[in-house]
């Protein structure tokens, strides 16, 4: 005898039930009413020739199978919705998600994206800005921008990353700190205010170690996980911050900081543009990434004929 496989409509009800607890809220959910969730559920559990739930007066609990199903059944309904969505972005309406750190996306991506817009007018773009939203699997996004090194890298298995941007970096302030404190060689730095980003092992320790400083009190007194926030204090004249160019360039050139010293340190992270290797061919991705190359290699350059003119002075 041949066993009738339950239909996927009756499935993704059970996994609404199941889910929320309730007949109630899954009618909600789904559009329909209980009486039709009830209908289907008691359909399924006829095929199945097992109960998936205990119906009490005023709760609804699941069966010891229904918990099985209910694993079972969501794992392969979020993965077919995921896969379906994939589908839908490479051969549909082009639609690019994009997740771009925030101070990329607020300094440099937005301030120039009517560019691409211009050159690109059929292509949909959401951009998502969040400190740490997306992933390094890149669900639900298309393309990101990531801090990373060469080693780490090789672990993004499924994803292609291009090198988009190499950093260095070297020490900023606020132009009346650095006047009031005096501030012209590496000694200098010693019993000032540090402030500090959690990128990888201590940045101050490791560039104090790369000039070869000796007794910089490297304790992480004030740490601020965003970059604009980073550089916002050091403007406000909270301490000294470790600028990474050429992010930190525009700042400097306007003023609102003053980059310390005339030596930049490289250091091994960079800035990486990744994506699933099966959307390398992907038409609106490829403008995208061809775009946000072009963006940030103009940085570059202006970053570092402006460092060279002030070297020069």
């Amino acid at each position: 005898m041949v066993t009738k496989r339950p239909a996927l409509s009756l499935l993704n009800t059970f996994e609404a039930a199941g889910r929320l607890g309730s007949f109630k809220a899954a009618a909600n959910e789904l559009n329909v009413t209980p009486s039709a969730i009830s209908h289907q559920i008691k359909t399924l559990e006829e095929q199945l020739n097992f109960s998936l739930f205990r119906r009490n007066h005023r709760t609804l609990s699941l069966t010891d199978p229904g918990k099985a199903l209910l694993e079972t059944v969501s794992l392969h309904l979020s993965g077919l919705k995921q896969g379906v969505d994939n589908i839908q972005r490479r051969y549909g309406h082009p639609s690019i998600r994009a997740h771009i750190l925030p101070f990329q996306a607020v300094e440099i991506v937005i301030p120039n994206l009517h560019h691409f817009q211009k050159d690109n007018p059929n292509v949909e773009l959401r951009i998502e800005t969040s400190l740490y939203g997306g992933d390094f699997n890149l669900s639900g996004i298309d393309i990101g921008i990531r801090l990373g090194t060469k080693a780490l890298k090789e672990t993004w298995t499924g994803l292609e990353a291009d090198l988009l941007l190499e950093i260095e970096v070297s020490p900023v302030c606020a132009p009346s700190l650095q006047a009031s404190e005096n501030i012209n060689t590496f000694s200098d730095l010693l019993g000032q205010n540090l402030i500090h980003i959690p990128y990888g092992d201590n940045p101050w320790q490791r560039w104090a170690d790369a000039v070869e400083l000796k007794g910089l009190n490297t304790k992480e007194e004030l740490t601020l996980d965003s970059y604009t926030s980073h550089l916002s204090a050091a403007e406000q004249g909270l301490g000294i911050s470790l600028g990474l160019f050429p992010l930190a360039h525009a700042w400097v050139k306007k003023g609102r900081l003053v980059e310390l010293f005339h030596q930049r340190i490289p250091v091994e992270e960079a800035y990486y543009i990744i994506y699933r290797s099966a959307d390398a061919e992907r038409p609106d991705l490829l403008a995208f990434r061809h775009w946000l190359h072009s963006l940030f290699s103009d940085l570059k350059k202006e970053s570092d004929e402006f460092y060279s003119s002030q070297t020069l002075k």
